[in-house]
């Protein structure tokens, strides 16, 4: 079954510059780890104007995959996490019921995340 993965950044109104790079980026990062092209970047916020998760869904099925694994790059269990992205996704496996769809855990308090701000820190001191 052909995979796909949206890497979903919560995003700036600022539709340019590197407000949004970083969901870019790290799409990139993630494309060449996993070997294939079905990734795509999503932006929560639609006054970005940037490809949205229906979008990026869309794109993706209409290559062929079956399987999409929606990836948000959010800290915090807030609402986006609880309620606005689960209530997208639900209505995304209405418009596409053959497709599967799925929300990976957002990145949380990672102890990998403290390892890197450490490391930023270092760099000043």
């Amino acid at each position: 079954m052909k995979a796909g993965v949206v890497i979903l950044g919560h995003g700036s109104r600022a539709s340019v510059g590197e407000a949004n790079q970083v969901v870019f980026q790290i799409t990139e990062m993630i494309r060449e780890r996993v070997g294939h092209g079905l990734v795509e970047t999503a932006i929560m916020n639609r006054m970005s104007g940037l490809q949205t998760i229906e979008d990026a869904v869309e794109k993706l099925v209409g290559r062929g995959v079956l399987q999409i694994t929606i990836a948000p790059m959010f800290f915090a269990n807030g609402m986006h996490i609880q309620q606005d992205i689960p209530e997208e996704i639900t209505l995304l496996r209405q418009k596409y019921p053959g497709v599967i769809i799925e929300m990976a855990r957002h990145i949380g308090a990672d102890p990998r995340i403290a390892d890197i701000l450490l490391e930023r820190i270092r760099e000043v001191q």
